[in-house]
């Protein structure tokens, strides 16, 4: 989802830069693009991206740390999911029964 490539490619450095640290913390599963796009979906989303000013940007990005990233993907992972999308309907419903008392 990078959206602005005008705007992502002259930020690239500072995206790259944040990214070498993230990985100094051993986040390898962490890309360029998943700091972007979370600074666009989470810090900025309220914001129109025309009105801010580039060291906005930068200051936003190197100001992001590897768990909000992470705890950001998490959710939308959660989110997403379709956690009995494997079973059947009959399986579903022998799930979902109720239990039967004996006393």
């Amino acid at each position: 989802m990078i959206q602005y490539d005008k705007l992502f490619n002259k930020v690239l450095p500072v995206l790259e830069s944040k990214l070498e640290e993230i990985q100094y913390y051993e986040y390898d599963q962490i890309t360029v693009e998943d700091i972007w796009n979370f600074c666009i979906q989470k810090k900025w989303r309220k914001k129109k991206m025309e009105e801010i000013h580039l060291y906005e940007i930068v200051s936003t990005i190197y100001s992001v740390k590897a768990s909000e990233i992470v705890s950001h993907f998490q959710i939308q992972q959660f989110q997403s999911d379709n956690w009995f999308g494997g079973l059947n309907q009959d399986e579903l419903n022998e799930l979902l029964k109720p239990r039967s008392t004996q006393n």
